[in-house]
């Protein structure tokens, strides 16, 4: 799996997470991941949770609930987020450094 690969999580086939850790990484145990949403948000805050379409479906980044999970627990690669690179990248500046 690479940065911005949409996977499904083994346990729950479900649920859709973004791989937001970069490759440079790929020897660690863990990933860092996003979760996905195709719930709506009354309080968007578009800056953090990014709204993103996947095969004209709509979903939202989670990128405020983001965690280290062992990567033996994420699942078959169904998509990638490359092409919404900076709007991700933007957020997470956001979230840590707050600009």
């Amino acid at each position: 799996m690479r940065q911005f690969d949409i996977c499904r999580l083994k346990d729950r086939s479900e649920q859709l997470v973004l791989v937001l850790q970069h490759d440079i990484a790929e020897e660690l145990n863990t990933r860092i991941v996003a979760p996905l949403s195709d719930k709506p948000y009354r309080n968007l805050i578009t800056q953090i949770r990014v709204p993103v379409e996947i095969d004209d479906n709509h979903f939202v980044v989670q990128l405020d609930r983001m965690a280290a999970i062992d990567r033996r627990a994420i699942g078959n690669v169904v998509g990638n987020l490359a092409s919404d690179e900076q709007r991700i990248k933007s957020a997470l500046d956001l979230v840590f450094l707050g600009v």
